[in-house]
């Protein structure tokens, strides 16, 4: 994503300001008017001179006279330790119980062991293997939610489809149909879930999918095999792939 872009989804996103502790400082009471966040969303970054802001699942640092917004990762040498990974960990979480899953189609065991959230775009052959391994999954305890995001964007032929899935009366059965490159075909409904999948994308600065969040909040950025997935989830471990589509 562009900074120009990121410093919009400020703007749009996050227009209130709420101071909310003495302990807060003009820097950053100044910084979250400049950049229309709440006062809550700025605080002082590891490193002199900068402050981290969170924009919903994203987490950036600005310079302390708001000139520079910095994407990228803070490592302490010392002990190796990503402190902006955590961070953005954390942040995903956040966004995502804000989101729960009344626009997402979940398929899940009785009692799992781990909950993964996935960006899908139906016509991504990486995704539709995702979806074929699905059930595998489901055998193994994952439960997977499902939000989509359409790589190409509104209007294209794959947001067409992702809508005609999304307002049927059977979701998870047009979603197998859709995933399979069959046609499935439905009456208009609402598709605020089209939005929502699609603006987290977005925030995320993705540009492939599968995307998978963790239950731990981690992103794992493309398809993984199932046991491989399983195996990250239960270590918690982490890996990053670009994703195909």
């Amino acid at each position: 994503m562009r900074i120009s872009l990121t410093v919009l989804l400020i703007g749009l996103l996050f227009g209130s300001l709420s101071v909310h502790a003495d302990s807060v400082t003009s820097d950053e009471v100044r910084l979250a008017k400049l950049l229309s966040l709440k006062v809550t969303d700025v605080t002082p970054a590891p490193i002199p001179g900068l402050y981290q802001v969170t924009i919903g699942p994203l987490v950036a640092y600005v310079s302390a006279d708001g000139r520079y917004i910095i994407r990228g990762d803070i490592i302490d040498v010392h002990s190796g330790e990503n402190l902006t990974a955590s961070d953005r960990a954390g942040m995903r979480l956040a966004y995502l119980q804000q989101l729960g899953t009344a626009d997402m189609i979940v398929f899940s065991p009785i009692h799992p062991r781990h909950t993964i959230t996935v960006l899908t775009d139906i016509d991504c052959q990486y995704c539709r293997v995702f979806e074929r391994d699905r059930p595998t999954l489901n055998a193994m305890g994952i439960a997977v939610q499902y939000l989509f995001f359409p790589i190409d964007g509104v209007g294209s032929p794959s947001w067409h489809k992702a809508m005609a899935v999304w307002c049927s009366h059977d979701r998870k059965s047009a979603l197998e149909t859709a995933m399979a490159g069959r046609p499935v075909t439905s009456k208009p409904c609402d598709t605020a879930a089209m939005t929502v999948g699609y603006r987290f994308g977005r925030l995320l600065g993705l540009n492939g999918t599968p995307a998978i969040i963790t239950d731990r909040g981690r992103l794992i950025d493309g398809y993984l095999p199932p046991a491989e997935l399983v195996s990250l989830l239960d270590t918690g471990a982490v890996s990053f792939q670009k994703a195909a589509k």
